[in-house]
């Protein structure tokens, strides 16, 4: 699987930097491919994302755009607090 999601799917920041972006996708691409179960790579993309807060990549719209997209590929139903991180 390869994360291809645009700024406006993600809903950061507007000002947002496409090698940001381009950044985040490559980063949950490997999670998705490395991670055994939903709530790890949930886990995983959490803490790799507190390093782009400042684009609102730790906002709630884009955390759960992070576990909408876990759970289409695990075919799970978990919620966006389910990691605790």
């Amino acid at each position: 699987m390869t994360i291809k999601l645009k700024r406006s799917d993600w809903d950061c920041y507007t000002d947002t930097p496409d090698a940001v972006i381009k950044t985040v996708n490559k980063q949950f691409t490997a999670v998705l491919n490395k991670c055994n179960t939903p709530v790890l790579a949930q886990h995983k993309m959490y803490q790799f994302l507190n390093d782009y807060k400042e684009w609102g990549f730790r906002d709630s719209e884009c955390c759960q755009v992070v576990t909408n997209v876990i759970n289409k590929h695990y075919k799970t139903n978990i919620d966006r607090w389910v990691s605790g991180v």
